[in-house]
């Protein structure tokens, strides 16, 4: 009788694998050519690895699913998945009602597309908008402000983005700007501006922004001169987000 050894086994899956990557590398230059170009095809490959990874511990081994979940990474940030601000996501990945994958899948689906019409808009109006106030808004202003730094930063986001406040509420939104200033204070940015900037960057990008390979322009400048002059490491972190901001707000307004 004939079989297949181990190592034939693995290879046939390698290879399988690797046709998979190759073809979603394609699909998300269309999907997300803003991330793809910001980040590099490396940086892609890496994701989409670990995609395929974390989206296996959700029981998620289908062709569709994965790619899925690889299409969230691109549209949450890569740990949507324990992410605060989607609860939606957590709740339906973690629910185990249905075994069947497609069933499963179309659950998380249908919790995005309620959670983007309710906080992103239609066509992502609410979350264009934002992006522009976002890219209006001085750190100086909060600076100036009598309220404490928290209470400044909280009314602040209140101002910019209200549809993404009001879905997390106040107890959660204020622990993602007390676990920002922590992020801020680990990386020694402990200025004002450098703070407000971790903020954002925890909002628009996603919890675990320092070590997302999306973004590898923002974890390179956040370990590149630890212990120095924060000031200068913030306005080259803000000079690098500001050039980010304008071509994606670019994209979004031919797409």
């Amino acid at each position: 009788m004939w079989t297949i050894r181990q190592d034939q086994a693995e290879a046939f899956r390698q290879h399988h694998l690797q046709k998979f990557e190759d073809e979603m590398v394609e699909h998300l230059k269309k999907f997300a050519p803003q991330h793809c170009r910001a980040a590099g095809e490396p940086a892609v490959r890496r994701v989409i690895r670990m995609g395929i990874e974390n989206a296996g511990r959700y029981g998620f081994t289908n062709r569709g699913p994965v790619r899925f979940y690889i299409e969230l990474m691109f549209m949450f940030g890569s740990y949507f998945d324990t992410d605060p601000q989607y609860p939606w996501a957590t709740t339906a990945l973690n629910d185990l009602t249905y075994r069947d994958q497609m069933r499963r899948a179309d659950r998380l689906f249908r919790a995005m597309n309620r959670y983007g019409a309710q906080v992103r808009g239609p066509n992502n109006r609410h979350l264009i908008e934002a992006l522009n106030l976002l890219s209006q808004t001085k750190a100086e202003e909060v600076a100036n402000s009598t309220d404490s730094l928290e209470e400044s930063a909280i009314q602040r986001l209140y101002a910019i983005y209200p549809e993404t406040c009001n879905y997390l509420g106040e107890p959660a939104l204020r622990g993602l700007v007390r676990d920002s200033f922590e992020i801020a204070c680990s990386y020694g940015l402990t200025t004002v501006k450098g703070m407000l900037l971790m903020v954002a960057f925890t909002i628009f990008v996603g919890h675990r922004f320092p070590v997302d390979p999306l973004y590898p322009w923002i974890g390179k400048r956040l370990e590149a001169g630890r212990g120095s002059d924060p000031e200068a490491r913030t306005e080259e972190l803000h000079t690098k987000a500001t050039l980010y901001l304008r071509h994606a707000l670019a994209e979004k307004a031919k797409g």
